[in-house]
């Protein structure tokens, strides 16, 4: 992976195997682990890597399931779930998000003034 050109080289070898990079799921797969690896902002180590290639895995298999969901499609929700939480610790992990926290904890400050006054405000009602 060569992080100097503009969009990362994200080679496709998956268990050994080179993947043909002419289907459609293998330039997503391509796009999506590139952009991560720009993202990073670091040639990945090898457990980066792999992070990488299993998100990249995640977020394809979350965006065939909404693409389907759009469409009427049925999906299994929690297959879903599953997915989006697994992506999510991922991405967690690679320092690419937050790891989200409730904000309607008490001894913890809004992200804002106006969001903890909404907050306390809604508790108020609810006392």
């Amino acid at each position: 992976m060569n992080l100097d050109s503009e969009q990362p080289s994200f080679d496709l070898i998956v268990a050994g195997r080179k993947i043909d990079n002419r289907t459609a799921e293998a330039r997503r797969f391509r796009a999506l682990g590139g952009e991560l690896q720009m993202q990073l902002g670091r040639n990945p180590n090898a457990a980066e890597r792999m992070m990488i290639m299993n998100a990249a895995t995640l977020a394809m298999l979350c965006e065939r399931d909404a693409a389907d969901l759009l469409e009427g499609k049925k999906i299994d929700a929690e297959s879903y779930r599953r997915n989006v939480t697994l992506l999510g610790s991922i991405l967690v992990k690679l320092g690419m998000a937050m790891k989200s926290r409730d904000v309607t904890k008490r001894d913890r400050a809004g992200a804002d003034d106006f969001g903890a006054a909404l907050i306390e405000a809604s508790a108020q009602r609810i006392n």
